[in-house]
């Protein structure tokens, strides 16, 4: 059996992996806390090489910045998480900080008691926030 994926190539992690239930579930959770929609770019909603070009003044670049500031807002700890990722913290230290970590344990009880879809929002914040800052183009296929 074959599972459906979007894929998102990026120059900041390389691709980034999504089923489609996951990718639904990314966007419901985002309308639900009044976020917006993450999928910056993506606009036929199927694997169609859709572009999103950050880092230059234009449309993507301010849809960007408005869902990072938007998370920054509403889930400080996964943003939090986020920019370890982008200081170069691997997994396992976000997830499972040690003492006298700058991610105590209480940034991990943030996003439905699951540490891998909290993960994977921190990983899309450090992917979009990275694009912003260093510039980058991200293709869904």
């Amino acid at each position: 059996m074959r599972l459906l994926v979007l894929e998102i190539t990026n120059g900041f992690l390389g691709s980034f992996y999504l089923t489609w239930p996951e990718a639904y579930q990314f966007s419901e959770w985002c309308k639900e806390g009044r976020l917006p929609d993450p999928f910056i770019g993506w606009v036929s909603g199927v694997n169609s090489g859709a572009l999103c070009e950050l880092g230059s003044d234009n449309e993507h670049t301010r849809l960007a910045k408005e869902w990072c500031r938007a998370l920054e807002e509403k889930h400080p700890e996964i943003a939090r998480l986020g920019n370890g990722l982008l200081e170069g913290m691997g997994a396992v230290d976000l997830l499972f900080p040690g003492e006298g970590s700058l991610y105590p344990d209480q940034y991990l009880n943030a996003f439905s008691g699951n540490a891998w879809n909290r993960l994977n929002v921190a990983k899309w914040y450090a992917i979009l926030k990275n694009g912003i800052e260093h510039g980058d183009t991200l293709a869904y296929c």
